[in-house]
């Protein structure tokens, strides 16, 4: 082999191996699929939770994400945030109207139920969960009679700010297994699968057929629909 063609091929050599390094699978694309579980009593005493998916789909490309509940085109609650505008935005949609309401960075928006006591402790310990490196953190609260849970995070994917809507705002990854509330309903959300097919760009902006409202109208409007039965 020429002197020649050997400086040419070890540089590309070299960078193959380092994108192949820099790349993970699915760090700045792809879709998480959630199974939810939703606590018993409050079923018995809610039965709107009977209406609600059991699944939720999170996407997130280019840094931007989407978590978003829906139902046979018939129910859609969903958080957007857009890196490219800079803007959160909360969908809502109960057929046959839709919903929006979207602030700018740093700027209030409405989210998933706060838990203004909560207390987030990392901890060194780590697990494998499907494919990706997982870190434990420990919940407790200021009010000890509330009952205390461990949740689990990634760094694996590349995405801003991405529990701006949560309690866990603090978390600089992406949840894998947490709980939160919606208007009172209590979740349980574990990682049941991982695609890190394409995901259309339209996913990040908010449809024109949505009619924009203030947060405080849409944290209204959640109130009326979720507790309509």
């Amino acid at each position: 082999m020429s002197k020649y063609r050997i400086q040419y091929i070890l540089p590309v050599l070299v960078l193959g191996i380092l994108f192949s390094q820099s790349c993970k699978r699915g760090e700045n694309e792809g879709i998480i699929t959630y199974n939810i579980e939703f606590n018993d009593q409050e079923r018995e005493e809610r039965p709107v939770i009977d209406m609600l998916p059991n699944t939720m789909k999170y996407y997130f490309k280019d840094k931007s994400a989407v978590s978003e509940i829906s139902f046979m085109g018939m129910f859609r609650t969903a958080y957007i945030s857009n890196v490219h505008e800079k803007t959160n935005s909360v969908l809502f949609y109960f057929m046959p109207k839709g919903y929006s309401s979207t602030t700018k960075f740093r700027e209030k928006t409405l989210g998933f139920d706060p838990m203004p006591d909560i207390i987030l402790t990392e901890t060194k310990e780590t697990k494998d969960i499907l494919e990706f490196k997982a870190y434990k953190v420990h919940v407790s609260f200021n009010d000890t009679t509330k009952e205390e849970y461990d949740v689990w995070y990634t760094k694996d994917f590349d995405v801003l700010n991405p529990n701006w809507h949560t309690p866990y705002k603090e978390l600089d990854g992406v949840l894998l297994d947490y709980r939160i509330k919606m208007k009172g309903i209590s979740m349980h959300l574990t990682i049941d699968k991982f695609s890190d097919a394409p995901v259309d760009s339209a996913k990040f902006r908010v449809p024109e057929s949505y009619n924009p409202v203030c947060p405080e109208e849409m944290d209204e409007i959640f109130d009326r629909h979720l507790n309509m039965f």
